[in-house]
């Protein structure tokens, strides 16, 4: 389980920009420490590639004379963080081990920080998928106390609480997961003076209401999240969840259909969500002359699309066009062999043999 937490800061935006691809000699440790350290939930991009070197370059030297300082320890972990983001496979992987290990590092040093307490919880479930089951567990705890602990220290932090929530409906019983306990993260959320956790409730609340297959509750939480306050609020987001719940988790295109419709008009020309749920749709209704094209769009902008690698392939075989179902296939396995499609794709493949 992941904990996505993508939002930031006018001040890191604006620091970003005056920054740009600086020298590592025209970087101060403080300087650095602004570029990389990101809020919980922040919306900025991540820095780039040279100025994530830049400020390791001076962060490292800083860290070193100054070993029980949690202020570097903390921004070193960003670091490590933002360059796991970019980076791919086994790179990634241990760049995900080297942020696990800074931010346990951060919380040694300053164990009563909130935020460092919900990073260290973040790293334990970005890692959990690189390591075997026995550390799968640890981690799990590890994460699950770091984001209790996080919670304790500051009742009103939002994105703790979603990632306690998201744990919470995620994980089986013997770990400690549980519905009921997941919705009463999601009610605390609401209950934020303020409002500052009214949209994340909302959106808690539908993600498990659609965990239960409670589609009118799910509906009515997505309803009422598109016009709520507080961190993060975006109305186009709890559209295109109601619009991919409908249409890929209950596969009811009658109710897709013009929550579809309303995702499509709202969104940004470029959405390759917008062109998924369009393609996808027109995939369900029988209609794959029209939705190929929107699939291959997606593919051609974003290679690791999983909906539209399966959609593509589906259509591809139905409108006769076999050796090009059998590459989407071929890549669809590759990619993607734990995904529940991926024996479906390979009984394809011997299908599509010789073709």
């Amino acid at each position: 389980m992941k904990i996505r937490r993508s939002v930031l800061s006018i001040t890191l935006s604006t620091l970003i920009a005056s920054v740009g691809a600086a020298a590592a000699a025209d970087l101060t440790p403080d300087a650095a420490y602004t570029l990389v350290v990101r809020a919980p939930g922040a919306r900025v991009p991540l820095p780039k590639p040279e100025e994530l070197a830049a400020a390791r370059k001076a962060l490292e030297p800083q860290a070193a004379k100054e070993p029980k300082s949690a202020r570097w320890a903390y921004a070193l972990a960003h670091v490590a963080y933002a360059e796991a983001e970019q980076a791919k496979a086994d790179a990634a992987k241990a760049k995900r081990k080297e942020t696990h290990e800074r931010f346990e590092r951060a919380a040694e040093l300053q164990p009563e920080n909130a935020d460092g307490q919900f990073w260290l919880g973040n790293s334990c479930f970005d890692t959990v998928d690189d390591v075997g089951m026995l550390s799968q567990m640890s981690l799990a705890t590890q994460g699950r106390k770091a984001l209790e602990k996080a919670i304790a220290l500051d009742p009103n932090h939002v994105w703790a609480r979603i990632g306690l929530a998201q744990f919470l409906l995620e994980a089986p019983g013997i770990a400690g997961g549980s519905v009921e306990k997941a919705k009463e993260q999601g009610n605390a959320l609401l209950a934020i003076p303020g409002k500052r956790g009214e949209y994340q409730g909302r959106m808690v609340l539908a993600g498990i209401a659609s965990h239960e297959k409670q589609w009118d509750e799910m509906i009515r939480q997505l309803a009422a999240a598109e016009t709520a306050q507080g961190d993060g609020a975006d109305p186009l987001v709890p559209l295109r969840s109601e619009a991919s719940y409908l249409l890929v988790k209950k596969n009811d295109t009658k109710a897709a259909a013009p929550v579809v419709a309303r995702y499509v008009k709202a969104a940004p020309a470029d959405d390759l969500s917008a062109l998924f749920f369009d393609g996808e749709l027109k995939r369900q209704l029988g209609q794959c002359a029209e939705a190929l094209p929107r699939f291959e769009q997606v593919i051609a902008k974003a290679e690791n699309a999983r909906g539209s690698r399966w959609g593509a392939a589906v259509c591809q075989e139905q409108l006769g066009k076999k050796p090009e179902a059998r590459r989407n296939y071929e890549e669809f396995a590759r990619r993607f062999p734990e995904d529940p499609h991926a024996k479906d794709a390979k009984a394809a493949i011997k299908r599509l043999a010789g073709s």
